[in-house]
């Protein structure tokens, strides 16, 4: 027991020491990703958005960062003649490696917790961080600035007050109308901008001439526009579900109960088991890394690491990208097409698995 003991604290050792090295490796990264989309927020904005990234990196980053640790501390093991003493003490070789089966089942509870739950809300948290840094960035407009465009809204002015940067003078208001194909078109003499409660508002006066789509009368003298910001972010269109990979677990199961199109629920069917399958690769990737550590033992710890890093990345190509191909075949399982990697994976594995442990 102790001995397991000892190859659990190692396995969790360098596993944090692989969290907290690729952590720091992509914060830079995800801030200058955070500030190309917060071009206005604070620190205290940034700080939220930074987590809401790194978690949904959690469920890739997790796995490769258990495969490294397998590597390195069976290859360590070996390296030190200490894979030789237990087994000469009478352990059998696969009993040294239920600590990584102990840790590989509890990730996987983790990750797909992560999948299922977690990951998917992180969405809508982004999409209302980034519209309270539009908000501050509508609001905090450059001097000069007479042009604001976003996904299906355009608006410009001739010219700024310069005593008062939210009023604008001889405007074009663009908006596509989600009710009908029609667009609205607005022209006026001023305008006042500001945001309200999550919306913006676009006080119009001297209206001049409006699209039939606009739904409002060209005597009109004052007219008001306003839209939330939410939707100036590539909103969803009118009736339609969010995608399955932004929907929790229990959500697919429920929009599953009401689903009569059998390519939607095919889709939503092969999200859940893919979540499943990606959660349990823990298993895979110490079934691979082990052998690996323990057959390159003698070997620089470089190239156990490098080769490691190989059966992460060629497993997410494969799952990712031919999964998600072979997933539009109605011919073919989706049980099959989202399980297939892990299996074929955990196949390929045994022969490797069997010559690393008779060394």
């Amino acid at each position: 027991m102790k001995l397991q003991l000892y190859i659990l604290r190692q396995l969790v050792q360098a596993l944090a020491f692989g969290v907290v090295a690729i952590v720091v490796l992509a914060v830079p990264g995800v801030a200058v990703n955070a500030v190309h989309k917060l071009p206005a927020a604070d620190a205290g904005l940034l700080m939220a958005y930074l987590p809401t990234v790194l978690q949904t990196l959690a469920p890739y980053v997790l796995p490769l960062c258990f495969l490294l640790a397998v590597v390195a501390t069976y290859g360590r093991l070996a390296a030190d003649r200490e894979w030789t003493a237990i087994q000469m003490a009478g352990f059998h070789p696969v009993k040294l490696l239920l600590p990584g089966f102990v840790l590989a089942l509890v990730l996987s509870g983790v990750t797909w917790w992560l999948f299922a739950e977690r990951v998917p809300h992180t969405k809508s948290n982004q999409r209302a961080l980034i519209a309270r840094g539009l908000e501050r960035t509508l609001s905090n407009l450059p001097p000069g600035r007479t042009t604001v465009e976003f996904h299906g809204f355009f608006l410009r002015g001739a010219w700024r007050d310069p005593r008062d940067p939210n009023f604008w003078h001889e405007v074009y208001l663009r908006r596509a109308n989600e009710s009908s194909e029609e667009r609205i078109d607005v022209f006026a003499e001023r305008a006042h901008i500001r945001t309200e409660q999550g919306s913006l508002v676009v006080d119009l006066e001297g209206v001049r001439a409006l699209a039939p789509g606009a739904g409002l009368r060209t005597e009109q003298a004052h007219v008001r526009y306003s839209v939330p910001l939410e939707e100036l972010m590539d909103p969803p269109k009118v009736g339609e579900r969010p995608r399955p990979r932004y929907r929790t677990v229990s959500q697919i199961h429920k929009d599953l109960l009401v689903e009569r199109d059998s390519e939607k629920r095919r889709g939503m069917s092969f999200e859940i088991h893919k979540r499943g399958s990606r959660s349990v690769v823990y298993l895979l990737f110490l079934l691979l890394g082990a052998p690996t550590g323990l057959i390159l033992r003698r070997g620089n710890q470089l190239a156990a690491l490098a080769v490691a890093s190989g059966y992460g990345i060629g497993y997410y190509a494969l799952s990712m990208s031919l999964g998600s191909e072979l997933a539009g075949h109605t011919s073919l399982p989706v049980v099959l097409v989202a399980w297939g990697p892990t299996c074929l994976g955990v196949t390929a594995s045994l022969p490797l698995l069997y010559l690393g442990l008779r060394r």
